[in-house]
């Protein structure tokens, strides 16, 4: 069994929150820190459901069937809120915050505490950030506060000095499978192995959501194309790219592309090293053969630390065509991969 109900992996580090739950005993502030797709904002709610739950043994992750639970599910709780950046703007606002500080100045309305879960705090400025700070040093004991980001970095120090981390780590291909087949999930081994270790992917890739499984393809003949296309080919495919006005959707439309091609770099420079490992894409292994058999091991391992700096440089970089530009020189020419 998970530590917590309904979450694949980050087995100890939850068993080690819900042990702490069980007692009455919570830290106030937690950063939830971790890839897309790995289940942070699945274990805030969680959180939000085993300090609320109303069944008196207290179950890790709520009984989910209580209306405490329930509400909390559908986003209905008056004790629990949920602070996102809105469709139309750029940054979660100021003013958000402001509302959760009044929020949180009132004692809880049905459960035993306040849960404010503020997801993606990325997208928060400096200046909210330093308006978030002040309920952080002294925030009221009815609360707790959890706040979800891809990485502490991307928070000031002195937030994250105030804040008890939750590192979630890539899961086990063995473990996602036994969630998925736990969900009655049809050809649970392959699905679990192609997700990259992480669970919210395999279960989308299960469902089919958003047309996830059709996305992912596409992306992937869009490299094999692009790594046997020749350079006017290939700055014609960034010029195209990076055409796009709206920031959020071109930092989007990039990183989404680079999340899914570092595997496919990552497993065919294994292969040209000679490397015995379980690939992070077993379906695209012909496909990751033939490069590892038409480029060196070295510029296939550069490509692949390149596109990582570049996924991490997107958000501080507004050049968005020089970055695809670099990435489409390095990227090494092997013949006939698309076909």
């Amino acid at each position: 069994m998970t530590a917590m109900r309904g979450v694949i992996g980050q087995r100890d580090m939850l068993a080690r929150v819900s042990a702490r739950a069980a007692r009455g005993e919570a830290g106030q502030a937690y950063g939830l820190f971790g890839p897309r797709s790995i289940g942070k904002r699945t274990v805030a709610l969680r959180i939000a459901q085993t300090w609320n739950c109303t069944d008196p043994k207290r179950p890790a992750g709520g009984c989910g069937t209580c209306l405490a639970c329930v509400k909390i599910e559908r986003g209905l709780h008056p004790d629990v809120q949920l602070i996102e950046r809105a469709a139309d703007k750029t940054v979660i606002e100021i003013q958000q915050i402001r509302d959760m500080q009044q929020h949180l100045a009132l004692r809880p309305l049905e459960g035993r505490k306040r849960v404010i879960i503020i997801d993606d705090a990325g997208e928060l400025n400096l200046l909210t950030q330093d308006v978030l700070l002040k309920t952080l040093e002294e925030p009221p004991i009815h609360a707790i506060l959890l706040v979800i980001t891809l990485a502490a970095t991307v928070l000031s120090e002195t937030i994250q000095s105030r804040l008890q981390p939750l590192t979630f780590r890539y899961v086990r291909a063995a473990e996602i499978a036994e969630g998925l087949t736990a969900r009655k999930v049809k050809d649970a081994d392959r699905i679990a192995a192609t997700s990259g270790g992480l669970p919210g992917l395999a279960i989308r890739l299960a469902a089919d959501e958003g047309g996830e499984r059709t996305m992912r393809t596409g992306l992937e003949q869009e490299l094999l194309k692009l790594v046997s296309s020749g350079l006017t080919d290939r700055f014609a495919w960034a010029a195209g790219l990076a055409d796009e006005s709206d920031l959020r959707k071109r930092v989007r439309a990039i990183d989404v592309r680079f999340e899914q091609w570092v595997e496919i770099m990552r497993d065919a420079a294994l292969a040209a090293r000679g490397v015995e490992v379980t690939p992070l894409r077993p379906d695209r292994a012909t496909q990751t053969g033939r490069i590892a058999a038409g480029a060196s091991a070295r510029d296939l391992i550069d490509v692949t630390l390149l596109i990582e700096k570049l996924r991490r440089d997107l958000a501080w970089n507004a050049n968005a065509r020089a970055m695809l530009e670099l990435f489409a020189l390095k990227l090494p020419y092997v013949a006939g991969v698309a076909a």
